[in-house]
């Protein structure tokens, strides 16, 4: 064999390698993205009540996940075909792996819009009823109600309090 050969040869498996490390990586996306949005959703009363109430946000929500679960499956389908030129006797494996990875993101992606759709998006009984959340200890205005004074002079006062006279 020659060197072109040995060398065309060394570029087809790398861009294999790459374009699994492509693919898998969309797959990862869609489950992370999945258990990510639904854990938030179940875990965050604010997080859920904002979906439940805020004017189209659970529709732009369902849209997005939509957009990019497509995209998404555009992508795997272009990818797979790439594989399949370069993987020759081994096509017909290749279209099955790319299938199954198919199958895996669309499945991923649909939580999300399902979760969405179902509590978000469909009226129910009881959909805005959400108890409104309390922010964090730590924020502005608890310090403030505590008596923390923000204003600038307060502020300027302390720097110069701390500043040491050269």
């Amino acid at each position: 064999m020659t060197q072109r050969g040995m060398s065309d040869e060394t570029a087809a498996r790398e861009l294999a390698r790459q374009i699994e490390t492509y693919s898998n990586a969309i797959v990862a996306f869609a489950v992370l993205q999945a258990l990510g949005y639904s854990y938030s959703f179940g875990t965050s009363k604010l997080f859920n009540c904002l979906v439940k109430t805020a004017d189209y946000l659970a529709l732009g929500l369902t849209l997005t996940f939509v957009l990019v679960a497509v995209l998404m499956v555009i992508a795997l389908i272009f990818l797979r075909r790439t594989m399949q030129s370069l993987s020759g006797e081994y096509a017909g494996i290749v279209k099955k792996i790319y299938r199954a990875k198919l199958v895996a993101v669309v499945l991923a992606s649909m939580m999300p819009i399902v979760v969405t759709v179902t509590y978000g998006v469909r009226d129910y009984q009881g959909k805005h009823n959400c108890a409104k959340p309390t922010p964090p200890a730590h924020t502005f205005s608890h310090y403030r109600d505590q008596g923390a004074d923000f204003s600038v002079s307060a502020v300027r006062g302390s720097a110069q309090d701390t500043v040491e006279p050269g």
